[in-house]
Parts: structure tokens; sequence; C-alpha cells
């Protein structure tokens, strides 16, 4: 797997982020205990980046809790809202990296986890639906949304990425990290499908940092074109294939043929 990261020195805008516990989830049969306004998760799992906040706003008829830990362990100390009684919240400002799991100390089975990244979101495995699916990347990105899934598109030299929930903040543009062994010479960028002028590139090693600013709050498509795209290294490996294999029909043709001269 290529796994290429950079250190980038960036000054984050830090975030709110709503979970809201419905109503009814005091219910362990309940379709779902959480709501995320950040991308629709009904899990109780968040990413987000250190100096972000989370409000866990209770739209219960029932008091709860948003207790740092699990039910096996107990509470592990971190924080702890107390009882939120119907129509309260509780915020907690996460600073460290790391992964908190948090539960309902009344109703236990109401879990969650946020998981605290130092700045930019990572999309694994970039590429796997490319080629022979052995070529894999990691690409980072920063954006205001969910970036859900990346897609190579072969025939296009093209990343398509899918977009997902709401804005978090005013700040409308897409920083990308792409490997240049996955993506090379971008010339174009389109946003649900019309090209944008708005994007700016700079080169880091082996690393393309994209920007594409402007890009509208309801947008559920972007794709990056570019002159080479990572399928290509799977297209040389049939190439020298369709080659190795030439060779062998050659070879056991000439000892066919020198058989035959010895059996004469």
């Amino acid at each position: 797997m290529a796994l290429m990261i950079i250190p980038i020195s960036t000054v984050f805008a830090e975030s709110e982020y709503d979970i809201n516990i419905p109503s009814g989830s005091a219910d362990k049969n309940a379709p779902f205990h959480w709501a995320s306004e950040k991308d629709g998760s009904t899990s109780g799992f968040i990413e987000i980046i250190v100096g972000d906040t989370i409000y866990w706003k209770n739209a219960d008829t029932v008091s709860h809790t948003v207790t740092s830990g699990n039910p096996q362990s107990g509470p592990d100390g971190f924080f702890d809202s107390g009882m939120i009684e119907s129509g309260k919240f509780f915020m907690k400002t996460f600073d460290d990296v790391g992964e908190f799991e948090y539960y309902c100390t009344i109703h236990p089975w109401r879990t969650g986890l946020v998981s605290v990244v130092s700045g930019f979101s990572v999309l694994s495995n970039v590429g796997i639906d490319a080629g022979d699916g052995m070529t894999l990347f990691d690409v980072e990105y920063k954006f205001n949304r969910l970036v859900n899934e990346a897609s190579v598109i072969e025939e296009s030299k093209s990343i398509l990425l899918k977009l997902k929930g709401n804005t978090i903040n005013e700040d409308n543009t897409l920083t990308l990290l792409l490997p240049t062994e996955l993506i090379s010479g971008i010339n174009s960028v389109s946003i649900d499908g019309k090209k944008t002028e708005k994007f700016s590139q700079d080169f880091v090693d082996n690393i393309v940092s994209l920007e594409i600013k402007e890009i509208p709050p309801k947008t559920k498509t972007i794709t990056i074109t570019g002159t080479t795209i990572v399928p290509e290294f799977a297209e040389i490996a049939l190439m020298i294939l369709i080659i190795s294999v030439m060779g062998i029909v050659f070879l056991s043709k000439k000892q066919t043929m020198q058989k035959m001269f010895q059996h004469y």
C-alpha cells in the first residue's frame, strides 16, 4: 500500500458539531439512539479535528448522560455530562488526538465513539476499484463536509469524489493531498458535472496539494481529471503479461520443432 504523508503547517478553524439524542432513544429497541448533523450518521460515531467542539443535545422526553468510557469497563473519568435533562445539552471541546468512547450510564446500550484526528481526514484504499485493485493510496483532505467516497474512472483518467452531509462552517474550499502516483497532470476540475476554473495546485515531493474553491453547499460530486491515472500501471503489467505468454508459446513451439527434427 502506498501511504504518503507530508507535514504541512496549516491553521485550522475550530468547528462545532451537533449530535442529537432523538425522542424515544431511551427505548433499547429504538431505530437509532444518536443523530449526527455532520453526516447524518446514527451510530454515535463522529470524526473531528483537534480543537473542535461537540454539542450533545437532548431532544428526548427523559434525561440522559454522555459519559466517557463504555458499559463493560465503566466511566474512565475523561468527561461526564451528568444528567442532561430534556431540551438541554452538554458540550465538550477535544484538544488531543485519539479515540474516545462514550455511553449513557442510564441507558448503557446507547454507545458512541469520538475520533479526533490531527487535521486532515483520510480516504483509504483509493484505487481499489481500478486496474488489478492492488495499487492503493491514502488520500488526505480538509473540507467543511464529509468526502464519503473516492472512485477512479479509468476511461477519463479521473477521480470522482462523492460528498455527504451538511456544511459545518463557511469555508467552502476543499484541500486534497493527492499522490502523483495516483493521479498527475491535473488539468480540469468539475463540480456536479460543470467545469470550474477556481482551483489551484502546488507540488511538494510526490504530492499534489489541490485546492478547489467556492464549492456550493449542496454539491454532490467533484471530478478531478489528469493526464495519468493509477490504472495505467496495471495496463503496463498487462502488456508484460501478454509478452510473457507470447514468449512461452514461442518457446513451446520451438521445443516441439526440435523434438520433431531429433525424431527424424
